[in-house]
């Protein structure tokens, strides 16, 4: 019985040790990217979120399309910064096209909002 008990012990300190592995290599990942795309010589198309609207769903739709992306956390506004490495007019239209079809809904009725696309350098 006490082996059973020292096992069972031992086998959860394992999986916590494991848990722990993997939360803290996602957060250190997460801290390299935000790190390349904070950096301002990092092309980026900065798209301000509107207000309501929970830039997820936005980060969800672009990393499902292969890019990088992630939310400026300085600023009054919510700003999401997707990296273009092969240049911002390379990427613009399909970038506008992801943000445009992501799933954003209100937060108060969750019916579809028609969202119009513009990035920080076309103002």
């Amino acid at each position: 019985m006490l082996g059973v008990a020292i096992v069972t012990v031992l086998v959860l300190a394992v999986l916590l040790g494991v848990a722990a592995y993997v939360v803290r290599e996602h957060i250190a990942r997460r801290e390299r990217v935000d790190d390349v795309l904070l950096d301002p010589r990092t092309p980026t198309l900065d798209y301000e979120v509107p207000t309501g609207q929970d830039p997820a769903v936005l980060l969800g739709a672009l990393e499902k399309e292969g890019y990088t992306a992630t939310v400026d956390p300085h600023g009054a506004h919510q700003v999401v910064l997707v990296q273009c490495p092969g240049g911002l007019e390379a990427h613009r239209e399909d970038v506008r096209s992801v943000i445009e079809s992501a799933n954003v809904t209100s937060v108060d009725d969750g019916i579809p909002l028609r969202v119009d696309v513009r990035f920080r350098d076309e103002r």
